[in-house]
């Protein structure tokens, strides 16, 4: 996925800024309970595009970013739990 944003940087950063920047504010503004699942799911698409190319996937490297991706699904998960659900 970095070598393809690298080549063809001049159209994706921008499109993938704005879209960003424009879920967020709709997420925030009117469905707040969405926010956190729409930012995991995101970050698992963004992991999953990263480490796939290299076709590696127990290296070392990789395994840091799928635990570390995971572990913050998994926090994100508990807050959405605890202060939508219980709270």
């Amino acid at each position: 996925m970095t070598e393809t944003i690298k080549k063809k940087r001049w159209l994706y950063i921008p499109i993938i800024i704005i879209s960003f920047i424009l879920g967020i504010i709709y997420l925030t503004k009117v469905a707040d309970y969405l926010t956190l699942p729409f930012l995991s799911t995101l970050l698992i698409i963004v992991t999953f595009l990263e480490v796939y190319p290299g076709r590696n996937y127990f290296s070392k490297t990789n395994l840091i970013k799928i635990i570390s991706a995971l572990l913050l699904v998994a926090l994100a998960l508990w807050y959405q739990v605890t202060v939508f659900i219980i709270g």
